[in-house]
């Protein structure tokens, strides 16, 4: 998947400067929060400049920008379902 692909998903780039991570340059990686302190993430670029998107824990990785898309989906309705619950026990 491309950057203007993760972009148009709402992902954030992130700059880290070489000032804060010691690594003798300047780089970057995509995020995007999909529920709690789980976050989807890009930063490593293949032979033909692609991204591929992974969550840290548990490790996995996903290079099909559909897939990614359903789960940004799914997370999504997992969040309104937690959301509504809330709300129906606040309304009792």
């Amino acid at each position: 998947m491309t950057e203007q692909e993760l972009m148009n998903l709402d992902f954030e780039k992130v700059m880290v400067y070489d000032e804060e991570s010691d690594n003798g340059y300047d780089y970057y990686y995509f995020r995007k929060q999909i529920g709690g302190s789980m976050f989807f993430a890009a930063d490593d670029f293949n032979e033909t400049q692609e991204l591929s998107v992974y969550v840290e824990e548990p490790r996995l990785i996903i290079k099909d920008i559909n897939l990614v898309k359903e789960l940004i989906d799914v997370f999504s309705k997992i969040k309104n379902a937690e959301r509504e619950a809330s709300v129906s026990e606040k309304n009792g």
